[in-house]
């Protein structure tokens, strides 16, 4: 058996002291970059993996975050988890992600497991009506950081997307284009970003004069049969719509199949908006104008909090709410 490579071992090879390594090791910001590079290339070449568990026992910290998120299947929160761990990489931290399928009880679940010891500090992404969540939240005694969905009720940190502005850009850009007629597929009723994009709606209906209102919700998920499904029942009643807002684009995809299914064309008929910009939104026919969330923004704004909170450093702002981008393609176009 290959004898087992030791601190002392990269810090001989590297020609550095056992403190300085360890330093690199934990990922402690003070040391020179060419410093951290010679170190980093002892541990790459001597095949050295540290033992976070004894770290954690020495330091009272494991270099590991937990983050609760809602819906892994969902390219929006694939994308942020993958943003998240990859920020946190970069502080030397690792990521413990816990899917909890859009369920309060899971959510729940995921929360004691991510606190017990395993981790120095917790993003979540929050579920809507999360009763036992909130008051587990309050519990908790290590750091935690709302990002992306937040709670009314959250007292802690946070950093989120300005919801009515990602309404007010979609809205806005079908009304310069002269529809007033505009529906808005809103997503599962028991989420916090569909609730606050159907408020965003209603508040942009009576800001623009709109004397039109439509909004479907329904108790499934975010995917593109829901937004089909939607889509087929706002056809099947009179007087249809100009354009549509839907609150992701998944929903929109879905919904543009029922719009060619009803022997309608897109933007020509029914302009289409979105929101995510997740990657097929440019791909599909014809590509899909969106409103692009800044996910790797709030994953470096809501790591660098936690860490903040982490390492009991002062906080010039807890609640950061970041603006949304509309990202203009062709499937929205001029009233005819």
């Amino acid at each position: 058996m290959p004898q087992k490579v030791t601190l002392r071992d990269v810090a001989r090879y590297a020609g550095v002291s056992i403190t300085t390594v360890s330093n690199v090791v934990r990922g402690w910001p003070y040391i020179t970059e060419e410093t951290r590079q010679k170190v980093q290339l002892a541990i790459h070449e001597l095949g050295y993996v540290p033992h976070l568990i004894a770290q954690g026992l020495r330091s009272g910290r494991t270099q590991t975050i937990g983050f609760v998120v809602p819906d892994l299947a969902n390219p929006h929160f694939a994308s942020l988890a993958s943003t998240v761990e990859d920020v946190a990489y970069e502080h030397g931290y690792s990521v413990l992600i816990y899917n909890t399928h859009e369920d309060e009880v899971r959510q729940a679940e995921g929360i004691r497991r991510l606190t017990s010891g395993w981790g120095d500090g917790m993003l979540i992404v929050q579920t809507a009506n999360a009763l036992q969540t909130t008051d587990l939240l309050r519990s908790i005694t290590i750091p935690i950081v709302a990002i992306d969905r937040v709670q009314n009720n959250f007292g802690g940190a946070f950093c989120n997307v300005d919801n009515l502005e990602v309404v007010r850009l979609a809205l806005q850009h079908l009304y310069d284009f002269g529809h007033r007629r505009i529906a808005h597929l809103a997503g599962p009723s028991y989420t916090l970003s569909a609730i606050a994009r159907s408020e965003g709606y209603r508040q942009l209906v009576q800001e623009l004069g709109l004397s039109y209102q439509y909004i479907s919700t329904n108790q499934g998920n975010w995917s593109p049969q829901e937004g089909y499904r939607a889509m087929r029942e706002l056809l099947e009643r009179p007087g249809r719509p100009t354009a549509v807002f839907a609150s992701n684009d998944r929903l929109a995809i879905g919904a543009s199949h029922a719009i060619y299914e009803h022997g309608l064309s897109i933007p020509d008929d029914i302009s289409l908006v979105g929101v995510d910009d997740i990657e097929v939104s440019q791909h599909i026919n014809p590509p899909l104008t969106t409103v692009r969330q800044p996910l790797e923004e709030m994953a470096r704004v809501g790591i660098e909090l936690l860490l903040k909170l982490i390492h009991a450093e002062a906080l010039s702002n807890t609640h950061v709410s970041l603006l949304p981008t509309l990202i203009v393609r062709e499937s929205a176009a001029p009233l005819s």
